[in-house]
């Protein structure tokens, strides 16, 4: 299963309300985007990753996945595909002080 795939799949199993499963999942789909050099799947899943830890209240693991989300690396031509996915966590950072 591809990067892109676990992720669609975290957010099937979060919307079934399995925030545990989800979770692993999310984490799942980064590293093998992550080992396949997909950028645009790192940062989409950092991003839901992020504001599940936060959802669930684990602000400093929350704050360093929204960081890194912002950090990660993009080719000029994917940053605008990206552009949500960093707003939500640049918002969420800002929530959470």
């Amino acid at each position: 299963m591809s990067a892109r795939q676990l992720l669609t799949k975290a957010l099937h199993i979060l919307d079934r309300g399995d925030p545990a499963r989800g979770e692993a999942v999310l984490r799942e789909a980064v590293a093998q985007a992550r080992d396949a050099g997909d950028a645009v799947t790192v940062v989409a899943g950092l991003c839901c990753l992020g504001e599940l830890l936060a959802a669930q209240g684990r602000r400093p693991e929350a704050v360093d996945t929204l960081r890194a989300c912002l950090a990660a690396q993009l080719p000029e031509e994917m940053a605008e595909v990206c552009d949500a996915e960093r707003s939500r966590a640049r918002e969420i950072l800002a929530r959470l002080g």
